[in-house]
């Protein structure tokens, strides 16, 4: 096995009317598993093409010391039903079943026999199971499924396929949190080498050994997870802070000693002659050290050190309604059902002044749902939900739906405040929208933009509870943080959905969770996933995976 899985020397790409990386030099060794991390649009998923040779590098090299590799693709298109697409992982042994179906040669049919081609479809089965994928969504078409189900049958593919190296780009995106929990154990179980992109803090956090950030200049490595990634960039700034600081003294004060030699040179010029042997040596002993003086500045300006970069922030202080009433809205006995299916029902709570209440659950348990029936978008099949007349509701749609289909990503701020052109380009630039940025048609905007113009646009509404759906999607690492930063000090209430646990953990003081029945918990996120379950418990859940898994085994 090479010492080095994954080798990238100097690269550079360019677009065509840009560089969009360039001096990207890192290495990646046999069994680790390293997160790669970057601002939206810096050429994450670029980068990841290069290594799977969908493009080629303007320069530099990539060595590859990998066999096979699978990829988990953040966006992928497939017609074929989701068990065919597992079985296709394995080519070699679906061709050799393939061929052997639809011929009547013995030495093709053997060949198929030899590798096991005819277990193929009880592996894919198997695999599918493991990433708790129902049976009854195996024959639909991968198109059709959910985020997170295309996602667990991507998943399904890798565990078939076996490779020794891994690319998961955004493998968390729609994953509820039982299969997050699934992915980061058979992460950390495993021995392939995996190197992926994630915006998730908790499942960098759980997975990395390392952590590469990836900046338009270069590539830096850091050891460890993502808080000691925190740690050691705030360490580097610190440093370089006090260096750029004792070095513009250093400048400074050559500038004050060279302007001082200058007056002291002249002030000896002034006063020599030929006939004055002693004011002539002084002039040029001056003019000596003013010279020395002047190469040590230029030395200084040589090797110096760059100002420390702050990250652009989102300054943002959000305005609620002000609202006298206690209670916002009550749900009573509530439940919810289509195509004969039933969400959940007897759901009974209120929401309280100062509530923050995160909804979890499986996909598919209707948190969605229930954000739209508070919402008012949908009427509940059985029970009342009563909201108080003055409250005034903000909603993020975890479709952006409510954003216009037209225009620059100026027009849709404009479109639902009154402030002026001036301050709205304010405003934006505040939301990392820079200069001509403004202008870009919103057609055209990357969902991370989408999703800082959804916020913007949330910020302006004046709502006194604020119902997020997802929204974290899209959003790069540092902007997350802001985001939340700016959600914490709101003075208004929160209900939200969100697969990201630093988000929930941060925010949330209430939580209910939707898994067949509602439960509503008087503690956030964070508190309720740390009360351990039952041993009891512990052993029934372990059972019914191991059923799931194998069949269940009557021992009467």
């Amino acid at each position: 096995m090479p010492a080095e899985i994954l080798s990238i020397h100097d690269v550079r790409f360019d677009l065509p009317e840009q560089t969009l990386f360039q001096h990207i030099s890192f290495s990646i060794r046999p069994g680790e598993h390293v997160a790669l991390v970057g601002a939206n649009g810096v050429g994450k998923t670029t980068l990841f093409q290069l290594i799977l040779k969908q493009f080629q590098p303007t320069e530099g090299n990539i060595f590859r010391g990998y066999t096979t590799i699978g990829h988990v693709a953040q966006y992928l298109t497939s017609s074929a039903p989701a068990i065919r697409l597992v079985e296709q992982a394995d080519r070699l042994r679906y061709q050799a079943r393939e061929a052997a179906l639809h011929t009547s040669s013995l030495e093709i049919y053997q060949t198929a026999l030899d590798l096991d081609a005819f277990s193929l479809e009880a592996d894919a089965a198997r695999a599918l199971k493991e990433v708790q994928l129902p049976e009854h969504v195996w024959l639909h078409s991968f198109d059709t499924l959910s985020g997170g189900e295309q996602t667990r049958i991507q998943l399904a593919c890798l565990l078939v396929k076996q490779p020794d190296f891994i690319l998961l780009d955004e493998p968390t995106n729609h994953l509820d949190s039982e299969t997050l929990d699934w992915l980061i154990n058979w992460i950390n179980q495993t021995a392939i080498t995996i190197f992926y992109v994630s915006h998730e803090r908790a499942f960098i956090d759980a997975t990395a050994d390392a952590v590469i950030e990836l900046t338009p200049h270069q590539a830096t490595r850091y050891k460890g997870n993502y808080q000691a990634y925190r740690q050691q960039k705030e360490q580097e700034r610190l440093t370089q802070e006090r260096e750029y600081e004792k070095q513009e003294k250093t400048r400074k004060e050559l500038k004050r000693m060279i302007t001082q030699y200058q007056n002291w040179h002249q002030q000896a010029v002034a006063h020599a002659s030929e006939r004055d042997p002693y004011a002539k040596k002084k002039a040029a002993k001056q003019a000596k050290k003013f010279k020395a003086k002047e190469k040590q500045l230029e030395q200084t300006i040589d090797h110096r050190v760059a100002k420390p970069e702050h990250p652009a922030s989102v300054h943002v202080a959000f305005e609620a309604a002000s609202f006298a009433a206690k209670q916002l809205f009550t749900l009573d006995k509530v439940a919810f059902s289509y195509d004969g299916r039933t969400l959940f029902k007897k759901l009974t709570f209120s929401m309280q002044q100062g509530d923050r209440i995160a909804v979890i659950g499986r996909n598919g348990s209707g948190k969605t749902t229930l954000l739209r029936l508070i919402q008012g978008e949908l009427d509940p099949t059985e029970g009342t939900i009563t909201r108080h007349p003055a409250l005034t509701v903000g909603y993020f749609s975890q479709a952006l739906s409510n954003l216009p289909v037209s225009g620059s990503l100026l027009d849709a701020l404009l479109q639902e405040t009154t402030i002026s052109e001036t301050d709205a380009r304010t405003l934006l630039a505040c939301f990392l929208f820079r200069r001509d940025q403004v202008y870009k048609p919103i057609a055209e905007a990357s969902m991370g933009e989408r999703c800082r113009i959804a916020f913007l646009r949330l910020y302006f509404s004046g709502a006194r509870l604020l119902i997020l759906d997802e929204p974290t999607n899209y959003l790069d690492l540092t902007t997350r943080e802001q985001i939340e930063a700016a959600l914490d000090v709101f003075p208004g209430e929160l209900l939200f959905v969100s697969h990201d646990r630093y988000f929930n953990d941060r925010l949330s003081n209430r939580t209910i969770t939707l898994d067949g029945e509602a439960t509503v918990h008087p503690v956030g996120t964070k508190p309720l996933r740390e009360q351990q379950p039952s041993d009891i418990q512990a052993i029934q859940h372990d059972l019914k995976r191991l059923d799931d898994l194998t069949g269940t085994i009557d021992f009467d």
